[in-house]
């Protein structure tokens, strides 16, 4: 049986997330309503500058996934992508989030590129790094539920300490102001929390070959119907997610009339969200990765429409409808990553090849085309609406924002419900297929021992 990684592994382990997480949440969430009303941009334009920056990584995600399976070197495969990748993140965000001067459209798409790009190198290995340290099927959920702990505490720390700022030095309750903050704390973290891990975690080394070409690793990944199901499941889910998180600030301000408490509204969301994720891997021990994912996202489904129901003042009802987010919400990247990391060790033993950095790229391209397509649709489809974040909005304008709002996210969470009922693979099922291949294994070294060797 696996051992049990320890506590302070796991902790080692997930500090990265917390620094990535700083710099990659206020794309979302503050860059549109920043950029366009602080700093002049179009919304249109930068909701499209935004959808190049991910599509820019068409080339880069599976090519240094395909890289760090086949890197070798003293400090392992993973460890000198996120080295480096930490290095470009870091100075990115720094001069997304707290641009000298004046900006220009080129100004957010470059620095977008490269942000994305260090994400990139981080992200990849470290999530295949993840993937194999254990075989356990409940351990794995065990490393992703700790590592978006720290991913989640990032989230907290993007509003808590601007907030804070606010209330002690008079500076950080604004969106701008709170910017310049996360971007300070990501030029500083990022450096910092990456070498820890890479110092005090050790790589687990595989006996496996390289995948032979990345065409070749593409091909067995999309003929893997179980992880067909899962990713298209999780690109549904991604894509209602992003498109709400990107409208959330417009629509906390100009429909609801919250901004001076959207920071300390969404500070409580990110609590819920951390405070669940706890719950959520016991639920998963008892009921299952695929049944708990399913719930989580039944939840989505269940609180995107009270949007419909807000208007100037509703606190109350905005709190509970983002009460609901952050409980569903907390699930979802630990879960579904574990479920990931299961399909990861089959296809490594079916093929006899590392994979992990081959899966994981294919699953970040994803996971960013499709952000960028609903950050790219969401923003340009509320100004073709006539909704301007720095003019006047009449009820025609505000209406268009909250039904954009509302209904495309809600049809992807239902639907991604629909897909992952579908997937087939369980612990039962995983001990069987595993017990299975390493019996195949076997049989093809028999024939090459030698009487008596």
């Amino acid at each position: 049986m696996p051992q049990k990684l320890r506590r302070s592994t796991l902790i080692y382990f997930g500090l990265p997330d917390y620094a990535v997480y700083l710099a990659a949440v206020p794309v979302s969430l503050y860059l549109p309503f920043v950029y366009s009303r602080d700093l002049g941009l179009d919304l249109a334009d930068v909701g499209l500058i935004l959808m190049l920056a991910r599509i820019s990584d068409v080339v880069t995600d599976p090519l240094i996934g395909y890289l760090s399976d086949r890197t070798s070197t003293r400090l392992g495969k993973r460890k000198p992508w996120m080295a480096a990748g930490a290095l470009v993140m870091m100075i990115a965000a720094w001069q997304l989030f707290a641009p000298m001067g004046g900006v220009d459209n080129w100004h957010l798409l470059v620095w977008s590129m490269l942000l994305w790009l260090g994400w990139t190198m981080i992200n990849i290995p470290y999530f295949a790094w993840g993937a194999e340290l254990t075989d356990d099927y409940n351990e794995r959920t065990r490393i992703t539920g700790w590592r978006q702990a720290f991913g989640y505490l990032g989230n907290v720390s993007v509003l808590a300490v601007p907030s804070i700022s606010g209330y002690l030095f008079g500076y950080g309750s604004l969106p701008k102001e709170g910017l310049t903050i996360v971007g300070f704390m990501a030029l500083v973290l990022l450096p910092v929390l990456v070498a820890v891990a890479l110092w005090k975690v050790p790589e687990v080394v595989k006996p496996r070959a390289a995948q032979t070409s990345l065409w070749h690793s593409s091909r067995q990944m999309f003929s893997n119907g179980s992880f067909v199901i899962l990713f298209i499941g999780f690109l549904m889910l991604t894509m209602g997610t992003t498109w709400a998180s990107s409208l959330f600030m417009l629509f906390a301000t100009f429909v609801v009339d919250l901004e001076a408490s959207t920071q300390l509204i969404l500070l409580g969301f990110y609590l819920t969200q951390l405070a669940s994720l706890p719950v959520w891997v016991w639920v998963s021990y008892r009921l299952g990765k695929k049944e708990t994912w399913v719930l989580g996202a039944a939840i989505y489904v269940v609180a995107t429409p009270g949007y419909l129901l807000l208007g100037p003042g509703d606190v109350l009802l905005f709190c509970a409808v983002l009460g609901l987010y952050g409980l569903a919400s907390g699930n979802f990247v630990a879960i579904s990553l574990s479920m990931k990391a299961d399909l990861i060790e089959i296809a490594a033993l079916r093929t006899g090849r590392h994979v992990a950095g081959s899966y994981m790229a294919v699953w970040s391209l994803g996971q960013k085309l499709f952000q960028a397509i609903a950050v790219g649709v969401a923003l340009p489809a509320v100004s073709l609406f006539g909704f301007d974040p720095g003019g006047d909005n009449g009820a025609y304008e505000l209406m268009a924002l909250t039904l954009i709002l509302t209904l495309p996210p809600m049809l992807l969470y239902a639907g991604s419900v629909g897909v992952i009922w579908r997937f087939p693979l369980n612990e039962q099922r995983l001990r069987r297929l595993r017990a299975g291949l390493l019996r195949r294994q076997e049989r093809r070294i028999q024939p090459a021992r030698q009487p008596g060797g």
